[in-house]
């Protein structure tokens, strides 16, 4: 767990965020925007581009995101919590903020069930992908820690004999 966070760090978090959202955003009207264009603000251009508004409130919904990653993660607010629960409250406070924004921008219905069942099947895939990304990030991370230290202690014992 990172215990000091940075505001480089952050801003690095929020624009690799936003960008990778915002290419999905860009092949998602290319290819659904003419047929969602009535349903959802963010096709409201059709396949022809994504709004400035649109934008706007993803980077914003980026910027709470990574807030809430940061705070839940880090010792900034809260010490004694155990990890899984941490990652829990993370994953539930992103669906959260995530709902009320379709609600306020109207990114797509809220009275229809079928839009649900597709953002909690794409929350629930990214989740999955992200949770393995990191992980395996954080085993290649330990596994260089491990190998450093190992040669450190190699060469402290070469040194003493």
């Amino acid at each position: 767990m990172e215990n000091r966070p940075t505001i480089l760090k952050f801003l690095q978090k929020v624009f690799v965020i936003y960008g990778i959202t915002t290419l999905i955003l860009n092949i998602f009207t290319l290819i659904f925007g003419d047929a969602a264009k009535e349903m959802s603000t963010i096709f409201s251009f059709g396949n022809e581009a994504l709004g400035v508004k649109t934008a706007m409130q993803f980077l914003l919904a980026v910027v709470i995101l990574v807030l809430i990653e940061t705070l839940f993660t880090t010792d900034i607010l809260i010490k004694k919590m155990k990890l899984p629960m941490r990652i829990c409250l993370v994953f539930v406070s992103i669906f959260a903020v995530i709902s009320l924004f379709v609600a306020v921008f109207g990114w797509f219905p809220t009275d229809l069930a079928l839009p649900w069942i597709m953002f909690i099947i794409c929350f629930a895939i990214s989740s999955a992908v992200s949770t393995i990304i990191t992980a395996y990030s954080e085993k290649q991370e330990n596994k260089k820690l491990d190998e450093a230290l190992k040669r450190f202690k190699g060469e402290e014992n070469e040194k003493s004999n």
